[in-house]
C-alpha cells in the first residue's frame, strides 16, 4: 500500500501480499456539494455479499487518507475465502486537495491476515486507525479471535492487534509488560495518532503492572484488576525522552492514586496526542463525588514528567490523573447512566451520551442526550450557543439540540468527535433537529445521523441519499442510519445503513434493481471545511 503524508510525501512501501479491489471512483460532485457514497464495495464495484459494520476514518486533518471497516462479505477483495469477518482498509485515491475535497475510493486491502499472508482463521472486528496533524496514518488496530496473525498465539481467546500497513507487520498488543499473552479475552481497541500507544479492553487478570524494577515504569504500578473487563494501555513504540516506556502495559481504569477500578470498565477512546484515554465504568472509586451507582465517563491522563530519584539522578516517569467527565454543575456524577465517550485530539473535549437529567441545564426530554464537555473551560471566553459554564472550571455543551428548533425529542446515541471538538456527529430517533424552521420535519420514522456544529449551534441531518444530479441536496432515507465515525475536520463521515439506493449513481451504474438488505458502510462527504 502506498501511503502519503498530508503533504504528499511518500512514507510507505507497497503492500503486495493482499489482493486489491478495483479502483472505483466515488461520487464526487462539485466542490462543496454534500454527497453520499458506498465504501464497502465489492471488488467489481458493486454491493458486497455480506454485512459490513464499524467504520473508522484516519484523522490526518482534511486528508483522511485511510478508512476501514469490518465485513462478513467474501467479494470485497479477490480470493477472500476464509469465511470469517475481516477488517478492510481503503486507501484514498489521488488526486486530492488539502482543503477537504471530495474523497475517491482507491485500493482496498484485508488487514487481518496471517503471518505469511494466509487468511485469518478467526473473526476480526472493530478497526481503529491512527493519524493526526503531525503523523500520516499507517496503522490499523483491531480485535481478532484468529490464532495465526502472530506467532505463539496459544491463549485461545480474542486479542487486540496492530498492523503496520507500510511494513506489513502485525503485532499483538494485548500483552503485559513482560510480553506475556493475556489470560482472558480482549474485546475493544483504540489507537493514538502516531501508532505509538494503544488502549484496549480485556477481562484478563495478568495485564496490570503490579511491581517492577524499572524506575520509569514505577509510576504506572497499580493493583491487579479483579477478573472483570478493564481498560489497559500498551506502549507500542517510543523514542527520545519516551524511549524508556516502550513495552509498558498499565491499567488505565484506575484512580489518580493507582487504585484499580472496583467495577468493570470498557469503551476506550484514545486522544490522538496520546496523553489521555476516556472510557466508561460503573466503578465508584475512580474519582471523588461518584456515588450514583450508574455507568459514568472518565478520562485518565498520563503526562511525561522528569522525576528526581536522589543522588542527583532522575528518570522520565508518567504523572497520572483520573477525572470524572460525566459530572453535573455541582461536580457530582450525573443522576443517570453515561457512556459511549469519544475525545478530541488534545483530550480537552469529550463527547458522550447520557440519560442523566442534571448534566445539561433544563434537560426535561426524558431520554438520552449527547453532551460535549470542555474539561478546561476553553470555551467560556466566547461561549457558543447551547454551552454553559459549570463547576470546576468546565463548560458543557448540549449537542443533541438545535439552535433553530429545540432540544431533541428522541433518544440520541453514539457520538463521534472531530479533532478539535468543533463538530460532533451522532445518531438519533429525534424528528425535530433541523437547521432552520423552514426545513421540513424529519418524518421518515427511522434513526438518522446528525452533525452538530459548535460555532453555529446548528444541527443538520446528514444521513441522506446522494443527489442524482450534482448540486441537488439528496432526500431523507427510509431506513435507519447509525454508528458514525468522523475524520479530523468533519469533512468525511462513515456510517452504517442498509442499502436503499443511498448511493444513487452507483445503483444507476449497476442498472437499478433491488438493493441488498445487509448493513453497509457509507461515507457522507460534507464539503470543504
Amino acid at each position: 500500500m502506498n501511503l502519503k503524508s498530508p503533504r504528499g510525501v511518500l512514507i510507505g512501501a507497497v503492500l503486495s501480499s493482499v489482493a486489491l479491489s478495483a479502483v472505483v471512483p466515488a461520487v464526487a460532485g462539485a466542490a462543496g456539494t454534500r454527497t453520499t457514497f458506498l465504501l464497502s464495495r465489492s471488488a467489481a464495484g458493486g454491493f458486497p455479499d455480506g454485512p459490513s459494520r464499524n467504520p473508522a476514518v484516519s484523522h490526518d486533518q482534511r486528508i483522511a487518507s485511510l478508512m476501514a471497516y469490518e465485513s462478513d462479505a467474501t467479494n470485497i477483495t479477490v480470493g477472500d475465502a476464509n469465511g470469517q469477518t475481516d477488517v478492510f482498509v481503503v486507501q484514498r485515491a489521488q488526486p486530492w486537495g488539502e482543503n477537504g475535497t471530495p474523497w475517491n475510493i482507491g485500493p482496498t486491502t484485508i488487514a487481518s491476515i496471517g503471518t505469511n499472508g494466509e487468511p485469518a482463521n478467526g473473526a476480526s472486528t472493530l478497526p481503529s486507525l491512527d493519524g493526526d496533524a503531525h503523523h500520516a496514518p499507517h496503522c490499523v488496530a483491531f480485535v481478532s479471535s484468529a490464532s495465526n496473525l502472530v506467532a505463539d498465539d496459544t491463549n485461545g481467546v480474542p486479542d487486540a492487534f496492530v498492523r503496520d500497513l507500510t511494513t506489513g507487520v502485525t503485532q499483538r498488543v494485548s500483552v503485559n509488560s513482560n510480553g506475556e499473552q493475556a489470560n482472558g479475552p480482549s474485546t475493544e481497541v483504540s489507537i493514538d495518532g502516531s501508532c505509538e500507544r494503544v488502549a484496549f479492553t480485556s477481562s484478563a487478570t495478568n495485564l496490570a503492572l503490579t511491581a517492577t524494577k524499572r524506575l520509569a515504569w514505577r509510576s504506572a504500578q497499580t493493583a491487579q484488576a479483579a477478573g472483570s473487563r478493564q481498560v489497559y494501555v500498551h506502549i507500542i513504540n517510543a523514542s527520545a525522552a519516551d524511549a524508556a516506556f516502550k513495552g509498558l502495559t498499565f491499567l488505565a481504569s484506575a484512580s489518580t492514586k493507582g487504585a484499580a477500578a472496583n467495577a468493570e470498565a470498557y469503551e476506550p477512546a484514545f486522544a490522538r496526542a496520546g496523553k489521555a484515554v476516556v472510557f466508561t465504568s460503573r466503578a465508584s472509586n475512580l474519582a471523588p463525588r461518584d456515588g450514583n451507582g450508574n455507568t459514568d465517563v472518565f478520562e485518565r491522563t498520563f503526562v511525561r514528567k522528569f522525576k528526581h530519584v536522589g543522588n542527583g539522578k532522575g528518570v522520565q516517569a508518567f504523572k497520572f490523573a483520573t477525572k470524572l467527565v460525566s459530572a453535573n454543575a455541582a461536580g457530582s456524577a450525573g443522576n443517570g447512566a453515561s457512556s459511549h465517550p469519544d475525545v478530541s485530539d488534545d483530550g480537552n473535549f469529550v463527547a458522550f451520551e447520557t440519560t442523566a437529567s442534571d448534566i445539561l441545564p433544563g434537560d426535561s426530554n426524558g431520554t438520552s442526550d449527547i453532551v460535549e464537555m470542555d474539561l478546561n473551560g476553553q470555551l467560556r471566553k466566547n461561549l457558543p450557543f447551547s454551552c454553559s459554564m459549570v463547576a470546576g472550571g468546565r463548560d458543557v455543551c448540549w449537542v443533541s439540540k438545535s439552535k433553530a428548533t429545540s432540544i431533541s425529542n428522541g433518544a440520541s446515541n453514539n457520538p463521534t468527535i472531530s479533532g478539535a471538538g468543533e463538530f460532533v456527529l451522532f445518531d438519533s430517533d429525534a424528528t425535530n433537529l433541523r437547521e432552520s424552521q423552514s426545513i421540513r420535519e424529519d418524518s421518515n420514522g427511522v434513526r438518522d445521523m446528525f452533525l452538530w456544529n459548535r460555532p453555529t449551534g446548528n444541527v443538520s441531518l446528514e444521513s441522506r441519499a446522494a443527489p442524482a444530479v450534482a448540486g441537488l441536496k439528496g432526500d431523507y432515507l427510509n431506513v435507519a442510519s447509525q454508528a458514525p465515525a468522523t475524520s479530523s475536520r468533519g469533512n468525511y463521515v462513515g456510517f452504517v445503513s442498509k442499502g436503499t439506493s443511498i448511493d444513487v449513481p452507483l445503483v444507476a451504474n449497476l442498472g437499478g434493481g433491488a438493493d441488498p438488505t445487509n448493513d453497509l458502510v457509507y461515507v457522507r462527504y460534507l464539503g470543504e471545511k
